[in-house]
């Protein structure tokens, strides 16, 4: 992409990034979990959004690396070392800041109603918090991220043609969307975490599926692709539809308004999206623009470490200042970690652990054959007789 493609991309993630910490920071806990007593900040009761226009943006981007692969193998590798060094580092601190550091426990809101012991941990790291607890409440969206990949790789490697590819991935979100949708209906009958919408979250990302396919959907009809206009409106639509439904079943936040202003943002956000693949030029503000693409460049390692360590930040500062400075203070700090985070974690062990990834998906490919497509080299072909 050019610099200027980058940016947007950039911006994109900072604005999602803002929504998703806005959203924790003010809306996630009531005022009293967080000890604020009066003058509480605007909940941006919205901004959990944020996490599925990643979603889309995921799908935009991991289909440009699918593009430059040469392999599955080389794909799984690039993704693997974008990912797992950072959130391995993020589990194993933040479970031992949770040891530490006083962080509120709000059964009420489903936050850190049990503290995360060491098989937790273990679980984390394969990316199956749900069976137990997540070390962090916002690793959910990781394991969904993983499965994406998961997913792209297994179609990658049976449908060969990136337009069949898409087609596919965006048939299957449209039927699978709905079949969550119905199994919502059901949940609310059964008893126990384990009902059929939990399983299909879990085990087949089947609410996200649409949101991914926005992202590749609009990244071949960025490429003149023909045939994608409709599959790309379909799961905006439904993508829409699946952000309405969360927005109504949440406990804290039920009612038929806040769930469609939730939508509404949601629409708004993948507009901007739908406006950059079509080449109209993006909106920019000189100076914002660019302090949000920066941002955007850390959202990985900010949403990885803002969470649990923001909410006890504000529970101490809310005690000795006023909610909004605490607020800010919080949002600052937590953003200044991430810098640190980032630098340490995040960027600095990328190219060991995709050098070791395809050194181990080779020795794998090398040694199955079905699985041969994991090797980080195209198998030769046979020469022609």
């Amino acid at each position: 992409m050019t610099a200027r493609r980058d940016q947007t991309i950039d911006m994109f993630r900072g604005i999602a990034i803002l929504l998703v910490v806005l959203f924790h920071f003010t809306a996630r806990l009531p005022a009293y979990a967080l000890n604020i007593t009066e003058g509480a900040p605007l909940p941006v009761f919205f901004g959990w959004v944020g996490v599925y226009f990643f979603f889309v943006i995921s799908g935009y981007c991991i289909f440009m690396t699918l593009e430059r692969s040469e392999t599955v193998g080389v794909f799984l590798a690039r993704r693997i070392s974008r990912i797992y060094p950072a959130f391995v580092a993020a589990v194993l601190i933040l479970f031992v800041f949770g040891l530490v550091a006083y962080i509120p426990s709000v059964p009420e809101a489903k936050f850190h109603v049990i503290p995360p012991n060491l098989l937790d941990v273990v679980m984390n790291l394969f990316f199956i918090g749900e069976i137990g607890e997540w070390v962090d409440g916002s690793f959910w969206s990781i394991a969904v991220e993983v499965k994406f990949y998961l997913l792209v790789a297994l179609l990658a490697g049976i449908f060969h043609d990136r337009s069949r590819f898409t087609q596919v991935f965006a048939w299957l979100a449209l039927v699978m969307a709905p079949v969550w949708a119905f199994s919502t209906f059901f949940s609310y009958l059964g008893s126990g975490p384990v009902t059929p919408q939990s399983l299909l979250k879990f085990l087949a990302i089947a609410p996200y599926l649409s949101f991914f396919a926005v992202g590749i959907l609009g990244r071949q009809f960025e490429a003149g692709t023909k045939g994608t206009g409709r599959l790309l409106a379909a799961n905006v639509v439904v993508s829409t539809i699946v952000v309405w439904i969360e927005a109504y079943s949440f406990e804290l936040h039920d009612g038929w308004l806040t769930a469609t202003i939730c939508a509404l943002a949601y629409a708004a956000l993948v507009a901007l999206f739908l406006r950059f693949v079509m080449g109209k030029p993006f909106p920019t503000i000189p100076g914002l623009s660019r302090g949000i693409a920066q941002i955007g460049l850390l959202s990985f390692s900010w949403y990885l470490i803002h969470e649990n360590v923001g909410i006890s930040m504000l529970t101490t500062l809310d005690l000795y200042m006023p909610a909004h400075v605490a607020l800010l203070a919080t949002v600052i700090a937590t953003f200044l970690l991430a810098i640190c985070f980032a630098a340490l974690f995040e960027w600095r062990f990328r190219k060991p652990v995709e050098r070791l990834a395809m050194a181990v998906l080779d020795w794998i490919g090398q040694r199955v054959r079905w699985l041969a497509p994991l090797r980080s080299a195209p198998m030769a072909q046979p020469a022609a007789e």
